[in-house]
């Protein structure tokens, strides 16, 4: 249970910070419009909002799931010898004119 309570601790983190973002960032249009409109080093700017809202919204999901209880399978696979890649001769074709 403890680690249910981390999660739904962490949810509500960067669900707070994935608001608060976006709001700054529709409240503050006109300023992030014309800072994007720049250049030089300004051009940097969409590249850094868009990593910021990545990493803060793919944290906000990632723990959104896992409170929920859906998680990825930690299945090793296997390879038999059937699966693994098999060394053929290499056939080449010729031209015979």
């Amino acid at each position: 249970m403890p680690r249910k309570n981390k999660s739904l601790f962490k949810l509500l983190f960067y669900g707070a910070i994935t608001v608060t973002l976006y709001a700054g960032l529709f409240l503050n249009e006109p300023i992030v419009k014309s800072l994007c409109a720049r250049g030089g080093l300004y051009a940097l700017f969409p590249v850094v909002t868009a990593f910021i809202f990545s990493f803060v919204h793919g944290n906000f999901t990632n723990y959104f799931w896992q409170t929920l209880g859906i998680e990825a399978k930690k299945k090793r696979v296997e390879l038999t010898e059937h699966d693994r890649a098999v060394e053929r001769k290499e056939i080449r074709t010729q031209l015979r004119a």
